[in-house]
């Protein structure tokens, strides 16, 4: 019998419904499942498995469910995933796949169809906006683990042909929607441009980009006129390059836009949100979380601050299923050290 993940690498996530094109969908398609089969089944957790687990996925990164649906059901946890809504064939695909985990469909905010799913569910994943995870919270009768907005940035000396190609990687993949996708490249020496204006070229061909909704497309016209009052702006292929001081730093990413921000101050620059930076990317192979090196956390000036992955750049939007730490939290541990369900009336 085949692997349950050699099942759904069969899978031609092309046919998905996605919103990107064909060769962009399978690639993001076949850096998830090369993740999960990373995840650690066998890792001694304390306490007990809980017997059901409900996941409800956002759209942003239409694979991210593959890792959480993997890693429980692996160890005999039945799941029902709710995808994203328009993304019902994801959620089909890794049920048909993987033992255990079954497929749900409902739009946001359908109070019954999502109390229905939680009735049947010891504990609930909930990947969404702030204002989702309070409401979802709010309305559970078992524990909800929310995991709201993040985002990434990249910390690097200067934008040589290697860094630039692996920053043009963390960009394009999933059109830079994801929450370890970077809002912002910091740079401490002055930028020639040259070497990453030809990764995003080369990056165009690899990974075309998807669609854009209008309300990404009015942020991105606002985001030149600002480029071109503060900064400097460049326009290559599908991409926009804009060149701003660090106070104008902001934690949200833009499809096919890279923003560039001189590396005076990074902590100052992300202060504001410093609860939501999820993931750093650096020059050099690292892998880990920021809350485990204080050592480095110094050394890039981020003392004092949430824990956060750190990676290699051109990493960020390939995080390894064997991680142990998401946003900061041991999740499985956790998982496995809840109580036992009360009994139902």
């Amino acid at each position: 019998m085949s692997h349950p993940l050699d099942r759904l690498a069969a899978i031609d996530a092309a046919t998905l419904g996605t919103g990107l094109p064909a060769d962009h969908a399978r690639a993001a398609w076949a850096i998830a499942i090369a993740a999960a089969r990373t995840v650690d089944t066998a890792r001694p957790l304390p306490g007990t498995a809980p017997s059901s687990a409900l996941i409800i996925a956002s759209a942003n990164v239409f694979t991210a469910p593959i890792e959480w649906a993997w890693a429980l059901s692996a160890r005999g946890v039945r799941v029902v995933l709710k995808s994203a809504t328009g993304l019902a064939a994801v959620g089909d695909a890794v049920a048909s796949s993987l033992p255990g985990v079954e497929a749900e469909d409902w739009l946001g905010g359908d109070i019954d169809a999502e109390s229905a799913a939680m009735s049947g569910a010891e504990v609930a994943l909930l990947f969404g906006s702030a204002e989702t995870i309070a409401a979802v919270s709010s309305r559970a009768r078992i524990p909800v683990f929310g995991f709201g907005p993040r985002f990434g940035v990249a910390l690097v000396d200067r934008l040589d042909a290697e860094v630039a190609t692996g920053l043009a990687r963390d960009h394009a993949l999933y059109d830079g929607r994801g929450c370890m996708s970077p809002a912002g490249v910091f740079v401490r020496e002055a930028a020639d441009l040259t070497p990453l204006l030809d990764a995003l070229r080369v990056a165009d061909a690899r990974w075309p980009p998807g669609d854009r909704d209008p309300s990404e497309s009015v942020a991105r016209r606002t985001l030149v006129l600002l480029g071109r009052a503060l900064g400097r702006t460049h326009e290559v292929g599908s991409w926009l390059v804009v060149e701003l001081p660090a106070s104008h730093f902001r934690p949200r990413g833009l499809p096919r836009v890279v923003t560039i921000h001189p590396a005076t101050d990074i902590q100052t620059a992300i202060a504001p949100w410093r609860g939501e930076l999820g993931t750093i990317a650096l020059a050099r192979a690292v892998e880990g979380d920021l809350g485990d090196n204080p050592v480095l956390a110094a050394q890039l000036g981020l003392v004092g601050l949430p824990s956060a992955r750190v990676c290699e750049v051109g990493e960020m939007q390939r995080p390894p299923g064997s991680r142990r730490l998401h946003d900061g939290v041991d999740v499985l541990a956790r998982l496995w050290e809840l109580p036992p369900p009360a009994p139902r009336l």
